[in-house]
């Protein structure tokens, strides 16, 4: 593993440990009040655009990308590890953001919600799996692009989709800002001890494989 993805690690770490600790706790958040202020000088008639986006990181959203990535990766590409680790990352990580939630039980803000929920706050489920997703996709895109320009270009547009996904559940008044913060944190751990197996598992078969 990059010693910048170390760092990547450990900011993601400590930054899941320390949303995790303070919703624990019941305390507040200097950030939810602050950035839910910036985003109340979101127009009215942005609202249907961020509806739009926050299916992005829904299930019917995910699922759809998922299937056209294990696809490529199955049919195409052959690439039946990236297969299988995109499947079980995802699977899992569904799963894993639902019991967080009944663990931290924090309350939905108590706002107007412009979209339909019906479990608990902490994480951001849309956040957490869709760091997941789009950061496996870009990860297995630029694995097998040889421009660097073009590895550039996959890596903005899956951190502006994830911002935005972000956003749109500050915006729709779903969640708090320490929700997503924590659910991309919890997301971007999952999804990179997945990727270090991925790698590692790679490397082994490729060794063992005769020339």
């Amino acid at each position: 593993m990059k010693k910048k993805s170390v760092v990547f690690l450990i900011i993601a770490f400590l930054m899941a440990l320390f949303t995790s600790i303070k919703v624990a706790l019941h305390s507040t958040f200097w950030m939810d009040a602050y950035v839910a202020d910036l985003f109340k000088h979101v127009p009215d008639k942005a609202i249907p655009f961020f509806i739009h986006v926050t299916e992005l990181g829904d299930k019917k959203g995910i699922g759809i990308l998922a299937l056209v990535i294990l696809v490529w990766l199955l049919l195409i590409k052959r690439n039946y590890a990236g297969a299988a680790m995109l499947a079980l990352s995802l699977a899992l990580a569904n799963e894993v953001y639902k019991v967080l939630k009944d663990m931290f039980v924090r309350p939905r803000p108590d706002l107007e919600h412009l979209v339909d929920v019906k479990s608990y706050s902490f994480p951001s489920g849309h956040a957490l799996v869709g760091m997941v997703l789009y950061f496996t996709v870009a990860y297995l895109l630029i694995e097998e692009i040889q421009s660097r320009s073009a590895k550039w270009l996959i890596a903005i547009i899956a951190s502006v989709v994830l911002l935005l996904i972000g956003a749109s559940r500050i915006i729709l008044q779903v969640h708090y800002p320490s929700d997503v913060f924590g659910g991309y944190a919890l997301g971007f751990i999952w999804a990179t001890i997945w990727i270090f197996l991925y790698q590692y598992f790679n490397k082994r078969y490729t060794k063992k494989r005769p020339s």
